[in-house]
This record gives C-alpha cells, structure tokens and sequence, in this order.
C-alpha cells in the first residue's frame, strides 16, 4: 500500500533560521571624545624626533650664507652717507638760546648710528637754564633734543642785583625775576652769587611763609628779610632785629617770637633784639635791656620768667 500523498514528509532537516527570543544590539557610533582619543592615539605612534633625517651640511650653508648676507647690509649702512646726521631739533627752548643748543650738541655730520648721545645730553645740561634734557635720534639721519627749562621761583638780592632763583635754588640767568612776593637780601659776602650758583631754599621757604603769615601781632610788621652765611634769616621789624636762623624748629622759633612781642607790648617797649636759635633760652633785648636772660618757661602758656 502507497504512502498518501497528503503525508507531509517526516526527517527533513529546516532551512529557516532558528527564531531567537533575545534582543539584537547593534554597535553605537563612536563619540567626539572616543575619536580625539583615537587620534591623539595615532600621532603617539608617529616616529621618534631622532629618526627624522635633518641634512645639516644645507641648514649650516644657509645659516652662514644668511650672516654673511647681515654683515655685508650692515657695513654698507654705516658707510653710507645717506646716514649721517644733519638735522637737529630742539624743542622747550624759551630763554636758552636754540643755536647755543646745537652747538653744544654737535653731532651734524656724524653718523646716527655712532654718535655719542650720552655726551651730548651732558654738554646741554651744564647750561644754567636747563633743568632736564634728552637727547635722542629722530630716524633716518635727524636728532631730537627736549629741553625742560628752569621757572623762576623767588627772588634773591646780592651786591645791588635781584636775582631770580628757581624751586632748586638755583640763581638763573636771563630770566626777570617775579613781580610780586619778598625780596631776600644777602647782607654776607659768600657765597658768591653769580648765574647757575645755588643758595639757601630753606630760608626762602620761611620767607613765603612768614610773608604769608605776618609779624604775631599788628604791630610792629615786618619790613625786611635778611640772610647770612653765618646768621641764617634774620627779620627786620619796625623796632628791631629777629634771628630765626636755620630753618629746624620753625614753629617753636615763630611761638617764641609771639610770647616775646605780648611781652614787649604788656611792659610798653619794644622789642628790639630777639635770637631764637637758642631754644629755650633765647638772647633778648626788650626796652633799655630789661629783656636780657629771659628764660622761656611754657610757651603754650606764654609765661616767662626772669633770671
């Protein structure tokens, strides 16, 4: 008896893949990082510095082609003529002469590159007007001067001239002296007073602020100022002679003087001598020298005493 043809055959072996129940998972892109890391990766491998082949006989031929080339451009510049220097300009010059200035500086016809700056700024210096100069080179072939001047400050009187003086005390020459303001008069033969001499700032300070302070009391005022080489300051009032001396102690020195002149006014009689460099025992004249050997006890309290 035949098999049915309706029997499906039995033992065949399946063609068809087997049916999974686990998810498939497909691979993720690599992220920005994971790629940088990758490179950096790479370039780790590349080969050492020293296996690199450098043809040193070329680099050594062009680095010496190269100096020999700058030294060459060099000497052509310093002896070209191009670069000599004639021009000078000044600048800040008022009362110093300008022509007097290039002469001092004197480098036209010298090369830019070789003149000697420092020497030529010393040379403008020592003109008693200048209180400060550069000088410098103005490119191509130029030199450039700037010149601070020095300002009259105060005025100072010797052998019948009023001087003017700057801030320095510096004596200057060829500027007018100020208008306005006290004169101090040197009544001591030293120290000469000639243009670029220096004298005593200090007592020109306690000048200014005397004058702007005025005698203690109204009367008497103060008529003169007068300096020396041994005294220092010395005031001249209406009645008499005031020595201030140096300028150390000034507020102490101006107390003094203000307890001496209610004294004088509270007897009836001048003051006519007052020494204050003495601190608290200053030489005094008050009337017919009934001052003399006052001895200053308080002078917050303005109290004395005789002795």
């Amino acid at each position: 008896m035949s098999d049915s043809p309706d029997t499906p055959p039995t033992d065949q072996p399946s063609t068809d893949p087997p049916v999974s129940d686990e998810p498939v998972v497909q691979p993720l892109p690599p992220t920005r990082t994971q790629r940088v890391l990758a490179k950096l990766a790479q370039i780790r491998q590349l080969p050492a510095p020293n296996r690199i082949r450098v043809r040193w006989p070329r680099l050594v031929l062009f680095a010496v082609s190269l100096s020999a080339c700058s030294l060459v451009v060099m000497m052509a510049l310093l002896n070209s003529p191009l670069m000599d220097i004639n021009s000078i300009n000044v600048e800040g010059a008022n009362v110093v002469s300008t022509a007097s200035v290039k002469q001092l500086v004197g480098l036209k016809g010298e090369h830019v590159m070789t003149a000697d700056l420092d020497a030529a700024r010393e040379r403008v210096a020592a003109l008693t007007m200048v209180k400060e100069v550069t000088v410098t080179k103005d490119w191509p072939n130029g030199i450039k001067v700037v010149i601070v001047e020095r300002e009259p400050w105060g005025r100072w009187r010797a052998n019948n001239t009023v001087w003017a003086i700057d801030s320095e005390g510096v004596v200057l020459e060829g500027a007018a002296p100020s208008a306005g303001g006290p004169i101090l008069t040197q009544v001591s033969a030293l120290p000469a007073i000639k243009p670029g001499a220096v004298v005593d700032t200090n007592a020109v300070d306690m000048v200014n602020e005397l004058h702007e302070r005025g005698a203690p009391l109204p009367l008497p005022g103060v008529v003169a100022y007068e300096w020396s080489l041994t005294d220092g300051l010395t005031l001249l009032t209406e009645h008499g002679h005031i020595i201030f001396g140096g300028a150390d102690g000034f507020e102490y020195k101006y107390s003094v003087w203000d307890l001496l002149e209610r004294e004088a006014h509270r007897r009836g009689e001048p003051l006519l001598f007052a020494d204050l460099r003495f601190g608290l025992r200053p030489r005094v004249e008050i009337g017919l020298n009934l001052g003399r050997g006052i001895r200053i006890q308080d002078v917050s309290a303005a109290s004395i005493s005789e002795q």
